[in-house]
């Protein structure tokens, strides 16, 4: 077991863990890391999960909305091609090495 006079401790000034360090070989021989004790209850972290998930709900749907609006304008503009398509049936697209 190492003395006191083998270890250091050192204090990290972000996380406040306190890591104890053995001065001959410079290797972590443990760590004491600071628990957040928490500055709220538990009903004011219940409410802003409640809170947080209505907010995720309603991102969802308007996800969703946009979608369905996205999906519709995809399909108004097959149906106008389809249109513009079956109008003259006997011309062919261009083909990319046409155009060399």
């Amino acid at each position: 077991m190492a003395t006191n006079d083998d270890t250091a401790k050192l204090v990290c000034p972000c996380c406040k863990a306190t890591l104890v360090v053995d001065r001959a070989t410079l290797a972590v021989l443990y760590v004491n890391e600071q628990r957040d004790k928490g500055s709220g209850s538990f009903d004011q972290a219940l409410q802003a999960l409640k809170e947080k998930e209505k907010q995720l709900g309603s991102r969802f749907q308007q996800a969703m909305a946009e979608e369905k609006q996205r999906r519709a304008l995809l399909d108004k503009k097959f149906k106008e091609l389809q249109k513009q398509a079956a109008a003259k049936p006997d011309e062919r697209p261009p083909r990319p090495f046409d155009f060399d």
